[in-house]
């Protein structure tokens, strides 16, 4: 893991994620690279506009400005710690953003945080870092966003579990689990779907294969909805 691209959108839980950014940049000895996306309001053009329409525009501009200070303020920090680190901030679509990030700096790994659905707005709108995590083309290490979570930051990785599933093969869940075994001298723990369980481990891991099928469930799915820290996705190589 050479190129990392750590994703922040200056949120209260980000600090936590960032914990898990540096823990990884430093054990790998990898580029971190910080990613901001702001994504513009759109104004309603069927409201009535009362005051100056240059008032939004000076405001949104400011909210502009505000976010690249913080990025360069967090990477001059960053760096400051030893870190090798480069900022891209960007305006667009999150997501879509995200992607062309992961693209544009060959990303081995993303890590971005989640945030649980907590009402059924959120299950039914669902959440950007998860759908990002099934179409990223590089692992993505989802970290919770959950107040509890924010007073576990890692000093260390000290346990790994990897959920294993039918179409889990021994090779492709050693391909997925060396790296992570020497950068962190841990031993991985295997476990199937039914056995894992939520705390049980510092991280999880688990392949994301989107089975197809109208009744199919997907065990990554699974996963996510239970897990209460963080977890890392991987993909399935697909065959040429």
């Amino acid at each position: 893991m050479r190129n990392i691209v750590f994703a922040t959108d200056f949120t209260e839980t980000s600090p936590y994620a960032l914990d898990w950014a540096r823990l990884f940049a430093r054990q790998f000895g990898a580029t971190l690279t910080l990613l901001h996306v702001y994504q513009p309001m759109v104004p309603d053009t069927t409201l009535p506009v009362l005051n100056d329409p240059g008032e939004g525009l000076t405001a949104s501009q400011d909210i502009e400005r505000l976010s690249q200070q913080r990025l360069e303020q967090l990477a001059a920090q960053l760096t400051a710690e030893g870190l090798v680190v480069q900022t891209d901030w960007r305006a667009g679509e999150v997501k879509d953003e995200i992607m062309k990030a992961i693209a544009d700096h060959t990303a081995h790994l993303l890590i971005i945080s989640r945030h649980q659905a907590d009402t059924f707005f959120d299950r039914l709108a669902g959440d950007k870092a998860t759908a990002v995590a099934h179409d990223a083309p590089c692992p993505v290490l989802l970290i919770p966003g959950d107040e509890d979570a924010v007073r576990t930051a890692p000093q260390q990785i000290r346990s790994i579990n990897y959920v294993m599933q039918q179409a889990t093969t021994q090779a492709e869940a050693s391909r997925q689990t060396s790296d992570l075994a020497d950068a962190f001298g841990l031993a991985i723990h295997f476990v199937t779907v039914e056995q894992f369980e939520p705390k049980a481990a510092d991280l999880v891991i688990v392949t994301d294969y989107r089975p197809t099928g109208l009744f199919t469930t997907n065990p990554a799915d699974t996963v996510l909805r239970k897990a209460e820290g963080p977890v890392l996705v991987f993909h399935p190589v697909k065959e040429s």
